[in-house]
């Protein structure tokens, strides 16, 4: 396997890009996150993508998450364009 190498500038909007991702997990389903350990259980869950680290969790937690999400949402706690 070969080893990319980054700029600064490139090193930090990566780090940038991965606290944004692990920001959106928290904010729209914060009680899951909590269940699985914390943010930092979570970006240990994670695997780096294209658009930023991906959690690889079973479907009960991915369930659970979009559960938490879609009643925060029904109920005007996140995305009613703010």
């Amino acid at each position: 396997m070969t080893s990319e190498t980054l700029t600064v500038e490139e090193a930090l909007l990566r780090a940038e890009q991965i606290d944004r991702n692990l920001d959106a997990f928290d904010e729209t389903a914060p009680k899951a996150v909590a269940t699985m350990g914390g943010r930092d259980a979570l970006a240990r869950s994670c695997e780096m993508t294209c658009i930023g680290p991906i959690p690889r969790i079973d479907a009960d937690t991915w369930q659970a998450m979009s559960d938490e999400y879609e009643g925060r949402r029904e109920h005007g706690a996140v995305n009613r364009g703010q």
